[in-house]
Formats: C-alpha cells, structure tokens, sequence
C-alpha cells in the first residue's frame, strides 16, 4: 500500500536563491488530494512536531487554554507572553497550512520568537481543518477566540485596546476574513492585520497557475485547499476575503509573500486594492523565494530579516495606541485616531 504523496522534485527551483535550493529539492509537493491528505498531514506534523520541540523558549512564558468553541466543544488556544510591564498587547495569531492541516506547534517558532521580540503576547487558535470541518467553521474558531481574548483581556493581563492579528498560509485569510467580520459589526480596534504568504483567493490567477509543482505547496494545492475548505458552499465575500469589493476602513495591514508563490498575484492584488482604498498597507515580495521558505529555512537571513520587520511593525502599531482607550463598540473607523502611520485610519 502506497501513501500517495508526491515524491517527484518541485519545479521553479532555477528562480530561487541559491541557499534556498538544497533544502527546496529535498522538500515534498503536498497535493492535499482526498487519497493523499491523511498520510500528507501525517507527514507535515511529524515535521511540526520535531521543529516545535527544538525551538528555544527562552523568555517567553507559554500556557495552554481550553475555550468553548462555537459548538460547544473544546477549542484549544496557546498564550505565549514575552517580557513586559503592565497589560501586554497581544496577537490573535492563526497557522497555516492550506486549511486542512495545521496545529499549535505549526507555527509554534514563530510565535514564541514574535513575543519575545515585541514584549507582546500572542494567542495561536488551533481551528478546526477541512474538510471534515467545511467552511466556515474555522474562521468562527477564529471569531470565538477574538472574543474570549477581549472579554477575559483583564485576566489575561492582555491590553484589550491593542489587538492585532495576524495569519500565514490560510490562517491570514482567516484573519482577513475576522477583520472583515468585526468591521461589518462596528466591533472593537483591530489596530493591524499582518497577512504572511496569505491564501485570500479561491479562483486561479496567473501565478497559481505558473506554480502549479513549486516547493512545499503549489497552485494545485492550493486550488483544492480551496476546494475543500468550501466546501459545498459557494464562494463569496463572507468566505473568501478577495471577493470583498469594498477595503476602505480596514486596519492598517503589512503584506508579505514570497516571488515562486502560487499565491503571490492575490497578495499583490490585495495589498494593492488595499492601497487604493486609503488603508496604510507594507507589502513585500520576496524575490528568490518560495511559499513557506521561511518555516524551513528560519536561520537564513532573508527569514530572520522577515520576522524582524514583523516585530518592528508590530512594535509601531502598538506604540501608536500605547495608553489610548476608547469606548467599546467603536470600529476601526472611529474619529480618536492618534495620527500615526501604523494606526487604522481612513484619509
């Protein structure tokens, strides 16, 4: 009996970086086909796993929280809290892992060296995948985990008024769609979104389809991620954050998506719609360099430069809101802004 996953060498390996192309080939093309995704998620976090268990902790103090989820059941959060005096700002955090794989220890790393590094705290949600769970039950994981953050921010020793968040891979078009959701409700200040290598379009577009074999993940992937998040569902603006017509008032947002990407051209395209509705957007492609290359290759430089800008424009965000409370029940659109260029505005 085979496993059917994919053992054939991903393309586009020419494009990248040179320091990328070893561990690039070695790399499986995850195809998230029905017949393949049990032994491909079996797979992926035994590799999770293994990266989570050797990353150093060091000045991150971590706890495990059991919430209610949507449907009654146990949803599991992981509160990482780095140093820092007072109610620390935090992060709603989501993985990634084209939606129908992931845990906790996914971006486990990343997570620990983010609040170490902004003195903030971050709260990773282990949302339910597809395609057992169809959409939208992970995006109402996500929901209910904003809401259990603000409504227990006190205990927590969490700062209510500065909330940012932030997803890769699928995650951050969890989070896009959470932003959306939470500005329709006139909810509370989300004072930024980092979308990181985001999944924000189901339909094909010219880099999906240019990468349809490209390392770790590839347009086909992608396409059947998609696929099977939907469900029997049809795609709109309440599921797919691309089909949103109108971006104006969102929070500001920092955009990051590598050149060899299937889903580099919805990033793009997002970031730029972004920009033409007035939101204060940062988007960078990373030339040389393949979706998630950062996650396996976290010593390169070019990885270690992009989790600094992370930090760095994480830090501008929460200084801008530093000491600023406003009543709840205010949008992202509200008049209090204090005028910085990390805060969510609308000029």
């Amino acid at each position: 009996m085979t496993s059917n996953i994919d053992i054939d060498p991903p393309q586009g390996l020419r494009r990248l970086d040179p320091a990328l192309v070893p561990i690039a080939r070695s790399l499986p093309v995850h195809g998230f086909r029905s017949d393949s995704l049990a032994a491909e998620r079996k797979s992926i976090e035994a590799g999770e796993t293994k990266r989570a268990a050797e990353t150093d902790e060091t000045g991150v103090a971590i706890e495990h929280r059991r919430i209610v989820g949507p449907l009654g059941d146990a949803l599991r959060l992981r509160v990482y809290r780095g140093g820092g005096d007072g109610p620390l700002p935090v992060v709603l955090y989501a993985h990634g892992g084209g939606f129908v794989s992931g845990s906790l220890d996914t971006d486990h790393a990343s997570c620990v060296e983010l609040a170490r590094d902004v003195g903030c705290a971050v709260v990773s949600v282990e949302y339910r995948l597809a395609p057992e769970h169809p959409c939208p039950a992970a995006l109402d994981d996500v929901e209910a985990a904003f809401h259990d953050v603000l409504q227990h921010a006190e205990d927590l020793g969490l700062d209510r008024h500065r909330l940012a968040v932030m997803g890769r891979d699928a995650g951050a078009a969890l989070v896009a769609g959470l932003v959306h959701r939470v500005f329709d409700a006139n909810g509370p200040r989300i004072v930024l979104q980092i979308l990181h290598h985001p999944m924000l379009d189901c339909d094909e577009t010219l880099s999906r389809s240019a990468f349809p074999r490209t390392p770790g993940l590839g347009g086909a992937a992608v396409g059947r991620g998609w696929a099977h998040y939907l469900g029997h569902t049809r795609a709109s603006a309440r599921s797919v954050p691309s089909y949103r017509s109108n971006l104006e008032g969102l929070p500001s947002a920092f955009v990051a998506c590598a050149e060899v990407d299937p889903c580099r051209d919805e990033a793009i395209d997002y970031a730029t719609r972004l920009l033409r509705a007035r939101v204060p957007t940062d988007l960078h492609v990373l030339s040389g360099t393949f979706h998630g290359f950062d996650s396996v290759a976290p010593d390169w430089e070019v990885s270690a430069g992009v989790r600094r800008l992370h930090a760095q424009v994480l830090a501008r965000a929460f200084h801008a809101w530093s000491g600023y409370e406003r009543s709840d029940g205010v949008g992202a659109t509200g008049s209090d802004d204090p005028g910085s260029a990390a805060s969510p505005r609308v000029v």
